[in-house]
């Protein structure tokens, strides 16, 4: 009979975490779980911005390419992209190919919480050899368009011969708007 009894006692004598061990592992683990949460929130941010960007960068080749392709020299006929503020812009291009520009796409950037560098409106259009000019027809000097959100800046470079190249959040090319 004292075998069980020795049990019992062990039993008893068996000490559980405390409520503040308990508490202590809840708080590390919290502590994890919003680091983790915050880099997810910060890739997110940073991955629309370059998405954005690069989708800016993609609209003005297309513009630059359809204006070449239709050898556009009049201003009615040249394919355009305008920033209108800092939180919308419009392609003009002929998208369907049968030689007349198609009514503007107008591009949103509200929703994901970006904004684009002035001066407004701002716009690049593109002649026959794919120099990009302003509403006025004067030649553009290389420039930049640089998106911005919580999580940083991109930027998209048009050069004085109009290729558009996206420049990668924190480069020292960047400048500020």
């Amino acid at each position: 009979m004292s075998a069980p009894i020795k049990k019992l006692r062990n039993l008893r004598s068996c000490e559980g975490y405390s409520f503040v061990d308990f508490l202590i592992v809840l708080v590390i683990i919290l502590i994890v779980v919003t680091y983790v949460w915050t880099q997810v929130i910060q890739a997110q941010r940073t991955q629309l911005r370059s998405n954005a960007a690069q989708q800016f960068a993609a609209y003005l080749e297309t513009a630059r390419g359809d204006s070449v392709r239709r050898r556009a020299t009049e201003a009615v006929r040249m394919a355009q992209v305008t920033v209108l503020n800092d939180r919308f812009y419009t392609v003009i291009t002929d998208a369907n190919g049968d030689g007349v520009l198609d009514p503007p796409i107008v591009v949103n950037l509200t929703d994901q919480l970006l904004t684009m560098n002035g001066p407004f409106p701002r716009t690049f259009m593109f002649n026959s050899s794919g120099k990009p000019l302003d509403s006025s027809q004067n030649p553009i000097a290389p420039t930049q368009v640089i998106f911005a959100n919580a999580g940083g800046k991109s930027a998209v470079t048009l050069s004085g011969a109009g290729k558009a190249t996206f420049v990668q959040a924190g480069t020292q090319s960047m400048q500020n708007p």
